[in-house]
C-alpha cells in the first residue's frame, strides 16, 4: 500500500473528529419553493386568481399520478392521470396550456416507469415546444422547467444505456448554463438572458446539472469505455478552464473541477491531498455533498486498484466511515458511496 493512501487515511480519520459547519448565510436554498412561487405569481397576473386556483388543483392531481409513479403503484398511476386529464378539460386559455405542460411531464413519467422510452422522450420534447411558447408570453421561469425536462431526457437515455446521447446532452446543459450558448438542446428557442433574471435559480440549475454528471461519473468509475478518465477528458478538462468562478456556486464548483483534474494533471497523491482540502472547506454547503461523495468514491476506486488487497480494507473502511458520519443525500439520510 503506498505511503500517500495511508497519509489519507490517516488525515480523513482526523479529520472526522472535528465539527464540520457551515459557515452563516451559506446553508441550502429551496430553489423548487422559490421557482414555484415565481410560476404561481405570473400564473395569477395572467388568469387571475379563479383561474391560477384551478390550474394549481390540476397540477396538483397530474403530481400525485407522479407520486404513484415513485411507488411503483403503475395501475394507480395510471388511472389518477386520466381522472386529471378529465379535469384539465374544464381549463381554458393560458391556464390550460400551463395544466398541459405538467400532464405531458406526468405521462412521461409513467411511460419512463412502464420502460416505453420513446415514448417518453416524445411526450418531454412536445413540452419543450409548449414551454418555449409560454416562456415567450410571459412565464419566463418555465425555462428551469425546460432545462428539468432536458435533465430528464437525459436521464432516460442513460438508463437505457444511451450513454453517448445522455453525456452530449448534459454537455450542452452545461455551456448553456454556465457560458449562454445554446446548442444541441433539441428546439433552437433558447434565451440565456432569460436565465439570468433569477440569478439563485440560474445558479442552483448549473449545479443541478454538474451534479447529475458526477453521479453518472460515480456510476461509470469501472465502466470499460466511459471510465473516469472519460469524464475528465469529455466534461471536467474543458470545463474547468471555461467556467469564470464568479459566484459562491460557481467557486464551489470550480474548485471541485479542479481537485478531479489534479489526478491527471498532477498526480492521484496530489488528487488525495485536495480532496482533504475540499472536504475540510467549512463554507461549502450541505447542497454539495453529491460533489464530495463523487471524491470520496474516487478516492475508494483508486484504492481498489492497489495492492495487496488486504491492506485496501482499512482505508475504504475509513473513507466510508467518514461518508456515513458526514454526508447525507438530499433526501438527508446518510450516503452510501457507489465505489
Amino acid at each position: 500500500m503506498t505511503t500517500h493512501l495511508q497519509t489519507f487515511a490517516e488525515k480523513l480519520s482526523a479529520l472526522d473528529r472535528r465539527p464540520l459547519t457551515v459557515a452563516d448565510g451559506l446553508k441550502s436554498y429551496n430553489g423548487e419553493a422559490l421557482f414555484a412561487a415565481l410560476l404561481n405569481n405570473e400564473l395569477r397576473a395572467q388568469v387571475g386568481d379563479a383561474g391560477h386556483d384551478a390550474a394549481r388543483h390540476v397540477l396538483l392531481e397530474y403530481f400525485q399520478a407522479v407520486l404513484r409513479c415513485r411507488e411503483n403503484n403503475l395501475p394507480e398511476a395510471l388511472a389518477q392521470l386520466h381522472r386529471t386529464d378529465q379535469l384539465r378539460h374544464a381549463l381554458t386559455g393560458p391556464a390550460l396550456d400551463y395544466a398541459t405542460l405538467f400532464q405531458l411531464s406526468a405521462w412521461g413519467n409513467y411511460y419512463y416507469k412502464t420502460r416505453e422510452a420513446d415514448r417518453a422522450i416524445g411526450l418531454l420534447r412536445q413540452g419543450l415546444y409548449l414551454s418555449a411558447d409560454l416562456e415567450r408570453r410571459g412565464f419566463g421561469a418555465f425555462i428551469y422547467r425546460r432545462i428539468e425536462q432536458l435533465q430528464n431526457i437525459a436521464n432516460i437515455h442513460g438508463k437505457r444505456q444511451d450513454f453517448d446521447a445522455a453525456h452530449e446532452l448534459l454537455r450542452n446543459l452545461l455551456t448553456f448554463l454556465h457560458a449562454g450558448r445554446a446548442q444541441g438542446l433539441l428546439i433552437a428557442d433558447w434565451d440565456a438572458a432569460t436565465l439570468a433574471q433569477t440569478p439563485i435559480l440560474h445558479e442552483g440549475t448549473l449545479h443541478s446539472v454538474l451534479r447529475q454528471v458526477a453521479d453518472l461519473n460515480t456510476r461509470h468509475l469501472d465502466h470499460p469505455v466511459y471510465h473516469d478518465a472519460f469524464y475528465h477528458q469529455y466534461f471536467y478538462q474543458d470545463l474547468l478552464t471555461q467556467l469564470e468562478p464568479t459566484t459562491y456556486n460557481r467557486v464551489i464548483l470550480y474548485n471541485w473541477l479542479y481537485v478531479k483534474n489534479s489526478y491527471y494533471a498532477d498526480s492521484p497523491a496530489a488528487f488525495l491531498d485536495n480532496v482533504l482540502e475540499f472536504l475540510a472547506d467549512e463554507a461549502i454547503a450541505p447542497h454539495y455533498n453529491m460533489l464530495k461523495a463523487n471524491l470520496l468514491s474516487q478516492a475508494i476506486w483508486y484504492c481498489r486498484q492497489q495492492a495487496p488487497a488486504e491492506a485496501q480494507q482499512p482505508i475504504i473502511t475509513s473513507i466510508r466511515g467518514f461518508a456515513r458520519q458526514y454526508i447525507t443525500d438530499p433526501g438527508g439520510q446518510a450516503i452510501r458511496l457507489a465505489a
